[in-house]
């Protein structure tokens, strides 16, 4: 399954106030909490484990179906910056996922696997007509394939497997 999630680091500056008392400890864990507080830019670590959360999320919700989103259940256990890509680990109950993480232009983009190997089949969608399955979860219009799509501000991005 694939999540993938988009923050616009410009609009979110403006949105959000994370620094207000109790804000982190409803979201992040104390290892999460850690990495926030002892990065060189700590807005953008937000952001970044954030939408890591975001992307496990809507992977997760193709695997098990369930309303709610509680962020502080989707643990980062492991961040790495590589070449100028965040990778990470991540467990939800007793799943595990992989994602991937890259900031351009202030967008931050997010997806996330369960098998490593499903990043080399990512392909990003452009203009395609989509509809939402029972679930309200987006498929893609002409095939009913399962899709992931996320926007904010000025970033949109469909992704998608594709086909062997």
């Amino acid at each position: 399954m694939i999540g993938n999630d988009v923050v616009d680091l410009i609009l979110a500056k403006t949105e959000s106030n994370w620094k207000r008392k109790g804000y982190l400890d409803k979201l992040f864990t104390t290892l999460e909490q850690n990495w926030i507080h002892t990065a060189p830019d700590p807005d953008e670590m937000v952001w970044i484990l954030w939408s890591i959360k975001e992307s496990v999320y809507k992977a997760y919700q193709r695997i098990h179906y369930q309303q709610g989103f509680y962020p502080i259940k989707i643990k980062v256990s492991s961040l790495v910056l590589e070449h100028g890509e965040y990778q990470s680990v991540i467990k939800l109950f007793n799943l595990s996922f992989y994602g991937r993480s890259f900031i351009n232009e202030k967008i931050i983009h997010t997806v996330a696997v369960q098998d490593k190997n499903d990043f080399e089949k990512i392909i990003i969608l452009d203009r395609i007509s989509y509809l939402k399955n029972e679930n309200r979860l987006p498929i893609e219009a002409s095939s009913g394939k399962p899709i992931s799509v996320s926007h904010h501000g000025r970033a949109k991005v469909i992704v998608s497997f594709r086909l062997d």
